[in-house]
């Protein structure tokens, strides 16, 4: 089997668990000005109310007087179902700006698209397990870990990263100067994330954690963040 037949073998791995990571139907993230709200494809638009009630009751302070803007994504919504959804959250807190993430796109073309990104002559390395605290994989083309990388674990790679488990080490895709490299994680959590000659760092204060796929990517001479779904990818 070539490496670009595993790359998309995996890709299709990770995007199944990526609806059934723990089980959480509805999962925030704190963005600029607002919540990121990840809702399970599928989930009744009911069990969606009461779940951002809950969390709308658990931040009243911080929500009160004051603009939210929210960022949906995962779940498709029919316009009457965004109306809907707005109306009963404006019955809460003040809307800021509203962006919904549709996925257009199939699954097999965005397969396609992350596997053959960067991937000259499809060129890969797995590494199978778990990277412990001063572990480092080291390759000139994209590096695929099945597992997860633990603080105190390096993957440096000259094209992308894609972690099937926890990224919670460091990781260093396009290293040799690419700024279209792109890291995928099940769980995005580095202690230090670098694409090209871009760094960043997780924020100390980040009690909730994501609990989907996100990808990290340049865009503008900045680091973007955000959840891994289809119709919304850079490719």
């Amino acid at each position: 089997m070539t490496n670009i037949v595993l790359v998309k073998s995996f890709i299709k791995t990770f995007l199944k668990g990526a609806s059934q990571v723990k089980g959480n139907r509805v999962s925030f993230k704190g963005i600029l000005g607002g919540l990121g709200i990840y809702i399970e494809p599928g989930l009744d638009i009911d069990i969606l109310k009461d779940e951002i009630k809950k969390k709308l009751d658990s931040g009243k302070g911080f929500y009160r007087d004051t603009e939210v803007n929210l960022a949906f994504s995962g779940r498709e919504f029919s316009g009457n179902e965004k109306r809907d959804l707005l109306n009963y959250i404006a019955e809460h807190i003040r809307l800021g700006k509203v962006e919904f993430t549709e996925q257009s796109i199939k699954e097999e073309a965005q397969i396609k698209n992350i596997a053959s990104y960067g991937t000259e002559e499809g060129m890969a390395r797995f590494f199978r397990g778990t990277l412990r605290n001063g572990q480092r994989v080291d390759y000139k083309g994209n590096i695929i870990v099945m597992g997860d990388v633990n603080p105190g674990a390096e993957v440096v790679a000259g094209g992308n990263i894609i972690v099937l488990g926890n990224l919670r080490g460091m990781a260093h895709a396009g290293a040799a100067g690419d700024m279209d490299a792109v890291v995928i994680a099940l769980f995005l959590q580095p202690t230090q994330l670098r694409i090209g000659s871009i760094i960043t760092r997780s924020p100390e204060d980040e009690t909730e954690r994501p609990q989907y796929p996100e990808i990290a990517y340049i865009k503008d001479g900045g680091m973007l963040i955000e959840p891994y779904t289809p119709g919304k990818i850079k490719y």
